[in-house]
């Protein structure tokens, strides 16, 4: 099987035939987009998986002829000794009734592990898209039910998602468990078509989601498609190759059947690995009423070469509040909206972001520290009593760009960079003076925040009481009990878990 690497997905594809006279590889399933659209995000990238002649120290091939794996080892074990699993069933345990009208209900599955499920491809099925949703399996598969609660339980070495709730199901609890080593992302809810029977009341709390994408790298670690009244709070999510949190399935202002969402109080970081472009720690899709992100920790969002924001607002986002959140160490800008409207942005910190220089001469440049898109008729975003702590150590540095015309209201900020760099604003990256003639920021400050702390701020961006923020009216961010301090960008000791390129 062949992988090939494009922006924000991989397409896998079983190969049909060699043409060596002109080093051609006929697949027998096609990809979403052409191999190759993506240039700066694909760079060309691929990889081949179960080539039994090439097999490298501590791997292994399968041979389905055969029937027989093949085991290299580096010669520091008994292979006779290795323990085998096969997984065989894409779904280990299914929680569903009939339809949504004989729906199973008040089950509680407590303090089981639930491993080893499998995945599979049709070999003319399209295996690619956002979020590897083309696939409809997972390891624990619950529809049709409600006043479910899954608890204290292990779901770990999957080839698909960790689980997916999905259509017709309510009431339903995922807490204090650990998903882990998974195929694709953790935790899928809802589903991708308009609804007939909506999911709704689905609380995923204080769980531990890791090491996510190991088949399919574009997987989301926790997804709400189309859902309502959804709270993701507590989790510890981290080392996936993709997005932390993603929420909501409608690209533009249609109706989205996504509200009333609350992503709280979430330790997000070492998300994207270098491996995907075009991702965030948290990500959101069009309108949704009632959305509530606030109270997170987001840090270390990497992708391979461009496009990698910590809180990233994308086509269509609209009425969602973000607040109270810690954005630092980010390829690019901490905070980006593609386009959306009546988005409220307050009491945050943006710190540490526009990390990674463009990885070949003639990519694309970080954008800064905050970022606004297209403009559209009508107001995009509120932009208040946020710290923008920008680190970048040169003559000059955007700390928020726009395309023309955007129309939002920034004021009561604080901004800052300690190495005497000029920030930019605007559409035309203008001076702070400047900007403020144009009756944005009028209230607002450069000036140190008075964080305590190092000056690298690998603290937790506390300001002291006398803080010229402080004064602006920006209240204290709580510290999550799972926050790691750290000025580190990488987790060297993970690296590999993953392909590097």
């Amino acid at each position: 099987m062949v992988v090939v690497y494009h922006s924000w997905t991989t397409s896998h594809h079983y190969i049909d035939r060699l043409i060596p006279s002109n080093r051609t590889i006929l697949f027998t399933n096609p990809s979403d987009r052409p191999i190759g659209t993506f240039v700066t995000q694909g760079k060309r990238r691929f990889h081949i998986e179960n080539l039994c002649n090439s097999l490298s120290q501590n791997s292994f091939c399968f041979n389905n002829a055969t029937k027989t794996v093949y085991l290299s080892t580096n010669g520091t074990y008994n292979p006779m000794d290795v323990p085998v699993i096969t997984p065989v069933n894409e779904i280990v345990v299914l929680l569903a009734g009939a339809d949504a009208n004989s729906p199973i209900e008040d089950i509680i599955i407590d303090n089981v592990a639930i491993q080893h499920g499998a995945w599979d491809i049709g070999r003319t099925q399209q295996a690619d898209s956002q979020a590897a949703a083309f696939l409809d399996y997972a390891a624990l598969y619950i529809a049709n039910a409600t006043a479910i609660v899954v608890s204290n339980v292990e779901i770990s070495h999957t080839g698909s998602y960790g689980v997916w709730i999905k259509e017709g199901t309510n009431n339903i609890n995922l807490m204090n468990s650990l998903i882990t080593d998974t195929g694709a992302g953790g935790i899928r809810i809802g589903q991708m078509n308009i609804p007939t029977h909506p999911t709704n009341s689905i609380k995923i709390l204080y769980n531990e989601v890791s090491y996510g994408g190991n088949v399919f790298p574009s997987g989301v670690a926790v997804i709400s498609h189309r859902a309502t009244d959804v709270t993701i709070a507590g989790n510890n999510i981290h080392h996936h190759r993709y997005t932390g949190i993603s929420i909501g399935w409608e690209w533009g202002y249609s109706p989205s059947y996504t509200s009333d969402v609350l992503v709280q109080g979430n330790y997000i970081y070492n998300t994207g690995q270098h491996i995907l472009c075009d991702q965030g720690g948290i990500y959101t899709l069009g309108i949704q009423p009632g959305t509530v992100i606030t109270g997170n920790v987001i840090k270390n969002v990497f992708s391979y070469a461009i496009y990698m924001w910590g809180i990233y607002l994308d086509e269509g986002t609209s009425q969602v509040v973000v607040s109270n959140n810690v954005v630092y160490n980010t390829g690019w800008a901490s905070f980006f909206q593609h386009y959306g409207a009546n988005n409220t942005i307050i009491n945050n910190v943006f710190a540490r972001a526009s990390l990674n220089p463009p990885p070949q001469p003639g990519d694309d440049n970080p954008d800064g520290d905050i970022h606004i898109g297209l403009a559209e008729s009508h107001t995009s975003l509120t932009f208040t009593r946020n710290i923008i702590y920008d680190t970048y150590q040169g003559p000059t540095h955007s700390a928020y760009k726009s395309d023309p015309n955007v129309i939002a209201s920034f004021n009561s900020n604080v901004y800052y960079n300690p190495y005497a760099t000029t920030l930019l604003f605007g559409s035309q990256q203008t001076s702070f003076a400047e900007w403020q003639k144009t009756g944005q920021d009028n209230d607002s400050l450069i000036v140190d925040p008075l964080f305590l702390g190092d000056v690298q701020q690998c603290d937790f961006f506390t300001v002291r009481s006398n803080s010229p923020a402080a004064i602006l009216g920006f209240a204290n961010i709580t510290k999550l009990s799972q926050w790691t301090p750290g000025c580190d960008i990488d987790d060297e000791s993970d690296n590999k878990q993953f392909y590097h390129w």
